[in-house]
């Protein structure tokens, strides 16, 4: 008797151009990609535009600035980064802004915009933020 095949993981990308202007999105956008990862699926936040500000070390501070029981930025981002959610972020942002990957959270991508187009047109489900 053959093992039955395993189950392939969906695949599950949030596209994330909102920036520090708008911390609210940031965080959401986050937190659907760690529902996601936490679901079954492989999820992956590609940033593009002010999206880079949320995988750019020390940016974003919203530690000890919001009301006990609300998550905040690093809280989301630690729980992402925990289940395995990767973080990318446009190559081309990064040039404009002149990133380097020590610039960025840890473990993130530097991609090129080929992959959020391959994302768009091959991955089970997407979001935007």
């Amino acid at each position: 008797m053959t093992e039955p095949a395993a189950m392939q993981r969906k695949k599950f990308a949030v596209q994330l151009s909102s920036g520090m202007k708008d911390v609210g999105k940031i965080k959401s956008a986050i937190m659907f990609a760690t529902i996601a990862q936490c679901s079954g699926c492989d999820a992956v936040v590609y940033c593009v535009q002010d999206g880079a500000d949320a995988v750019i070390k020390g940016k974003i501070k919203e530690e000890g600035t919001l009301p006990p029981g609300i998550a905040t930025f690093e809280q989301r981002l630690a729980d992402a980064l925990a289940v395995g959610v990767k973080f990318q972020l446009c190559q081309q942002v990064a040039v404009n802004r002149g990133l380097k990957k020590e610039d960025l959270v840890e473990g993130t991508q530097i991609l090129g915009g080929i992959h959020l187009i391959n994302y768009a047109l091959e991955y089970d489900g997407m979001l935007f933020f």
